[in-house]
């Protein structure tokens, strides 16, 4: 009996994430943007390309993780973990709220006591795509912005020229 229990309780728990991928479209995204990164202790720019995914539930709640490859002052990476809400349509602007980790070549002022600035710095803030559009086999997206702020005074200032993916 027990090993029957044990056996329904994983048969059900192993199909609950079937049916929440019905309601969920995954689109695999690449991208061309822009980062200005500044602080009391660090600075950190660039402009170049990246990748990522984006999540959508059928009701609107959008995710978004992406990485990119930026040069200018160095070779700077930054790593975005986005969440939001997304329009429904084919026109589909959306807001979120975004943690983003800032690793990589910069330029760094040592602290007060002689410390290197934290790496990776973190900065939190909220990002709009307001020239995203729907196709038939995913999404384009142009001129999206982002601002952040962080500890020790962090400005961060995005800029996505371009993104677009593919869902499935």
């Amino acid at each position: 009996m027990r090993k029957k229990a044990i056996f329904i309780v994983l048969l059900i728990t192993s199909s609950w994430p079937s049916f929440a991928q019905k309601s969920i479209t995954f689109s695999p995204l690449i991208q061309q943007c822009g980062v200005y990164f500044s602080s009391d202790h660090l600075t950190a720019d660039g402009v170049g390309f990246g990748f990522g995914v984006h999540a959508l539930h059928r009701k609107g709640i959008a995710a978004q993780t992406d990485v990119n490859m930026l040069w200018l002052n160095g070779n700077t990476i930054p790593i975005r973990l986005a969440i939001g809400y997304q329009r429904k349509g084919r026109w589909t602007p959306a807001v979120y709220a975004t943690v983003d980790a800032i690793i990589g070549q910069r330029t760094q002022i040592l602290t007060e006591d002689g410390v290197k600035p934290p790496v990776p710095t973190w900065s939190f803030g909220i990002r709009i795509t307001p020239l995203k559009f729907k196709t038939a086999y995913g999404f384009i997206s142009a001129l999206e912005l982002g601002f952040g702020t962080g500890p020790y005074k962090t400005l961060n200032l995005e800029l996505t020229l371009f993104s677009a993916g593919i869902s499935f």
